[in-house]
């Protein structure tokens, strides 16, 4: 295909660099949050007062590290099978980065918002969450369309 055509590009030359990303970062991810929640397991092995005596911020990084994990699978999903069901290199692109996004904020707006919070709240990095969100329903409704159509 010419260069300077302004004429959008098949989804079947985008998809493969598409689920590479995709798959890289999930596998990234999950590998992160796993890790995570063995440190988890770690502080509650070696009774880290830091961890063990405030609830809400061990219930905070516990939220980030389930989370985290559930939404690397999500990516990974989407790279073996969301990814192909769409047709523009704009909706793929698009559809994994809103999936990538939130499976960022989420997580990480739980598990930061446990740091020097104020008494009985998460500090202000909770708001992530609803962001990370919006994100992970704009690229869900993305691959569920993609789905009936196809």
């Amino acid at each position: 295909m010419n260069q300077t055509d302004s004429t959008p590009r098949d989804a079947s030359q985008y998809v493969p660099a598409e689920q590479r990303t995709a798959r890289r970062f999930g596998w990234t991810s999950l590998l992160g949050w796993a890790s995570f929640g063995l440190v988890l397991e770690g502080a509650h092995a070696w009774k880290l007062g830091a961890v063990l005596d405030d609830e809400l911020a061990r219930l905070l990084l516990r939220l980030g590290h389930a989370h985290g994990t559930v939404l690397a699978l999500v990516v990974l999903a989407y790279s073996e099978a969301g990814a192909t069901l769409l047709r523009a290199e704009g909706d793929a692109r698009l559809a994994g980065r809103l999936l990538r996004v939130a499976a960022v904020l989420v997580p990480f707006g739980f598990a930061l918002s446990a740091v020097a919070h104020p008494e009985g709240d998460p500090n202000v990095l909770v708001f992530f969450v609803p962001a990370g969100a919006l994100c992970l329903l704009a690229g869900l409704a993305l691959v569920t369309r993609a789905a009936w159509r196809s």
